[in-house]
Formats: structure tokens, sequence, C-alpha cells
């Protein structure tokens, strides 16, 4: 098993490794850089450049494929640098398709993890117990008591170990947060700034649900008395009939005599 996690998460380097026969093709000049820039620029400034995925080649560059859109033409464009920069990137070769772009651009190299020591996802360990909010839900739905809500709610903010799932929402933008962060780019650094913020306006939420719990448990409130349940639901049955059913007809053998 650990051999097989092992290969899950560095066969893609021996792949890259083995495919180095790869030559890319040469790049526009730089003239054509530059025409072909200005052209994806103004593209850029009016929504006709959409991305179609990045990569980095071995040489460290980022290289991102784009739909260049022009006069109701469509091209593929190669260009290298942040394509959300206000400059620093520059175009290095179009082509009819991606499939032609594939063969002439550099192959990329195996992109990098956010945590080199955390385990992948072929060899982690089983996760921590979690109260799941359709279960805390129906507890608060059936409850009868203040302190049984309060305690539903208390499970959703809890911290810890077996942290409630409002805790595990606040990690998990924080750990997207660092992921955007991460990217190196200019459009990694702002959404990884909107991710911080509802972070820590999820964690200002997750403290006043925890109070406003403990506030709720401390009324000692019950339901009253005349919110009585409904009787269940039962399908109807069908009408009972008064008249008899007809006796099924009998065949009767008929006798001869010698």
């Amino acid at each position: 098993m650990a051999t097989l996690a092992f290969w899950a998460d560095y066969g893609s380097i021996a792949a890259d490794l083995a495919d180095q026969h790869h030559h890319p093709g040469p790049e526009l000049s730089a003239d054509d850089k530059r025409r072909w820039t200005d052209q994806a620029r103004a593209a850029r400034r009016r929504g006709g450049l959409e991305p179609i995925e990045s990569w980095y080649a071995a040489d460290g560059r980022l290289i991102t494929l784009a739909s260049l859109v022009q006069d109701d033409t469509s091209t593929v464009i190669a260009l290298v640098g942040d394509l959300d920069a206000v400059s620093g990137w520059e175009v290095i070769g179009h082509y009819d398709d991606e499939l032609a772009a594939g063969r002439a651009l550099p192959r990329a190299v195996p992109p990098g993890v956010l945590r080199p020591d955390a385990p992948s996802r072929f060899n982690r360990p089983e996760p921590t117990p979690e109260r799941p909010v359709q279960e805390l839900l129906q507890d608060v739905v059936e409850a009868r008591t203040a302190s049984e809500v309060s305690e539903a709610l208390l499970t959703a903010a809890q911290p810890g170990y077996d942290a409630g799932p409002l805790i595990r929402l606040e990690r998990l933008l924080d750990t997207a947060a660092r992921f955007s962060y991460a990217l190196d780019t200019v459009r990694g650094q702002q959404i990884g700034a909107r991710l911080a913020a509802l972070g820590r306006q999820l964690a200002f939420l997750t403290q006043e649900v925890h109070d406003a719990a403990e506030d709720l448990g401390a009324t000692v409130g019950v339901l009253p008395p005349h919110r009585t349940p409904a009787p269940p639901r039962t399908r109807p049955r069908p009408a009972v009939s008064t008249t008899p059913p007809t006796a099924p007809a009998r065949s009767t053998a008929t006798t001869r005599r010698a």
C-alpha cells in the first residue's frame, strides 16, 4: 500500500522525466510577440481573452493557454507571465488548436503542494469524528427544551479535536486562502484576501453562535404544551364494502345412469 501511495504521488515526476525527448517549437519573433501581445491586451480589456489552462515549464516560466476572440474568430494563443498583472506578460505563440499548442509548447513540470509535509490524498489519515449538520438540524426539530437546542448549536461551534462544522468551515476557508496566496499571481492574492476576510467573518459568526447558544441554554425554557405533536400520517385504507363478494360459480358434475 505504501508503494502504491508513493507512485500515486510521484508517478507524474517519473512520467515527466520519461518525456524529456519532447522538443518545443520555435517562439515568435520579437516583432510578432509585440503585435500579438498588443492584440491580447486589447482583447483582455474588452473581455475577449479566455484562459484555458496554465502550467510551469522546466525553466520556471508560467505558461498560460488562452482563447483570443476577435472579429468573431477564436485563436489559441500561449503567453508567459501573470495574465492578471497589468504588465510583464507576453504572447509567445499562436496555434490552430490546443493539440497543436501542446506539441509546440514546453511540457509542464509537476505542480507543487501547499504543505510539503502533509499527507497526500492517497495516504491521508482517517478523518476525525463529526456530527453532520443534517443531524444537528434534526436534533433542533425534535427538541422540546432550550437546552437541547443549545447543545446542538454548541456542537456546531465546538473547537478542538472533534470540532463542529462551523469550525471546520473556518479552517477550510483559511487553508483555501493560503493556497490562493501561494499561487503567486495577482488574481491569487486578490482571491486569497477575500477568502481570508470570509474566514475572519465566519470566526466572528461562530463566536456569536456559541454565545447565543449559551444564552439560550440559560433560559431553561421549554416549549408550551399547546404545541402538541401532529398525529402520524398514515395512508388511507380502501373503503370497506358492505356488500359481500359474489361467490365463484361452482362446476357441477353430471352423473349418468347406465
